[in-house]
């Protein structure tokens, strides 16, 4: 048994129908044999597992066709009238006197015909097939719009009235020629070729025809921002450290079409100099830039108050360790940052904390850099490693910023006490009642030691 379930009386030229059917379900897995007007032969689909069957096919010829679907000596016949395509009639509408090439932003007058349209019929003018321009009525058999475009390219543009009456057009649209660059208003004024990792240099240049106050940005490889000088009689400066090596692209930024680039090649430390652990080495969040800025005038030493690691511990627990203290600082204690700009290990390990150009959070007064030893040193003390490595790192911030003697007590503010007298590095607990870093004149971090070691060094 076969039979058709489905089929249609009436197709177009090359349009694809479908004759739907079923068979018995013996025939299952087995392909039909597809016969057009009893001469020409092709295979067919093969029938389903619950005997169903589908045809798709067209006809390329008019006329009265017949399609004969048959398995084994079984077969069915399907008769179909195979039609032309309707000529569509000739649009009515015309373009007349159209520019073939504008330019972006130009407003211009376009018009034409329409042919046996009535006054006041409307039409609608249309953009790549999706945007509508204007909606143009008839007049005298005539229309007309003023459009512009706002991009460039290729532009389609359709006239549509009644159904499918309509025609179309293709404008050039010119993009607007950009302006000649303006000269940069900021510049660079003699920057340095080469510098050593770790070494303060200054950073300056022009800023023609900004007032005094107005701030740029000094950016590094276009995503580390170092700073945010102000403008002062025409002029900028900063201060600037790098840690990593290499070539680094410095901008100063006014704005994006105003800036000024220079390239300085940072080179490494000897094996002897002091070596700072950067910040990327632990985090990829940069210190947030709209703390503010600071010049430091004095050093502070802090502790972590957290059970120190052992001095064999490897980087990575330490760098599991500025991770904690991170953690601590910003969402327990609700600092931007970590509180200190370095912190140093057991191992004698030097972190960057805070980027050391931004104001701390570590003494109240924060008008120094702040440097934490890992650990409880409330009785224990500090390492040989830890004190080396201080010793170090305090050496090279008094040089960078001009402390010249950490010993002598100077008029100094505090957060508790007033006004002391107080050297230029001192302990947490000179300025805020509290026990940090230990012991009561700073013993247990060998402060009296560090100082005069470091005045030596200086």
């Amino acid at each position: 048994m076969i039979q058709v379930t489905q089929a249609p009386t009436i197709v177009q030229v090359g349009q694809r129908f479908s004759v739907v059917g079923v068979a018995s379900p013996t025939y299952a897995g087995q392909r039909l044999k597809l016969t057009v007007d009893n001469q020409f032969e092709t295979q067919g689909p093969i029938v389903g597992d619950n005997g169903a069957w589908e045809v798709a096919f067209l006809f390329q010829q008019a006329g009265s066709r017949r399609l004969k679907i048959s398995i084994s000596n079984e077969s069915v016949e399907v008769p179909i009238q195979v039609t032309v395509n309707p000529v569509p009639p000739p649009s009515r509408l015309r373009f007349l006197n159209v520019p073939q090439n504008v330019s972006e932003g130009q407003r211009f007058t376009i018009e034409g015909e329409a042919d046996n349209y009535a006054d006041g019929a409307t039409l609608l003018l249309r953009a790549d097939s999706r945007f509508e321009l204007s909606r143009p009525k008839v007049e005298g058999q005539r229309w007309q719009a003023f459009i512009g475009f706002s991009s460039a390219g290729r532009r389609l543009l359709e006239i549509i009235g009644d159904g499918q009456d309509r025609a179309e057009i293709v404008v050039e649209v010119r993009p607007i020629p950009l302006p000649p660059p303006r000269p940069p208003r900021l510049t660079f004024v003699n920057p340095p070729k080469s510098v050593k990792a770790d070494q303060a240099f200054i950073l300056q240049g022009g800023a023609k025809d900004y007032i005094d106050g107005a701030q740029l940005v000094l950016r590094a490889d276009r995503q580390l921002e170092l700073s945010r000088p102000l403008v002062k009689s025409g002029t900028w400066q900063s201060a600037v450290v790098f840690r990593q090596t290499g070539e680094r692209l410095v901008e100063i930024i006014g704005s994006e079409q105003d800036r000024a680039q220079t390239t300085i090649t940072i080179t490494p430390v000897q094996e002897n100099e002091l070596e700072v652990i950067p910040r990327s080495a632990w985090t990829s969040i940069p210190t947030p830039s709209e703390l503010p800025n600071l010049l430091p005038q004095r050093i502070t030493l802090h502790h972590t108050v957290i059970s120190a690691l052992p001095v064999s511990a490897t980087q990575a627990q330490e760098v599991a360790r500025m991770r904690q203290i991170y953690n601590i600082h910003v969402n327990s204690t609700g600092w931007a940052d970590i509180g200190y700009h370095f912190i140093v290990m057991p191992s004698g390990r030097i972190y960057e904390a805070r980027m050391e150009r931004k104001r701390g959070s570590h003494d109240l007064v924060n008008d120094g850099l702040g440097i934490a030893f890992d650990g409880i040193h409330t009785t224990a003390v500090i390492t040989q490693q830890q004190f080396n490595a201080t010793v170090a790192l305090c050496t090279k911030l008094c040089q960078r910023y001009g402390i010249k003697d950490p010993v002598t007590p100077v008029p100094t503010p505090t957060g508790d006490f007033g006004t002391r007298n107080l050297p230029r590095i001192l302990g947490h607990r000179d300025r805020v009642s509290t026990e940090c870093p230990g012991s009561e004149g700073g013993r247990t971090v060998r402060l009296a030691e560090i100082r005069q070691a470091v005045k030596q060094r200086l």
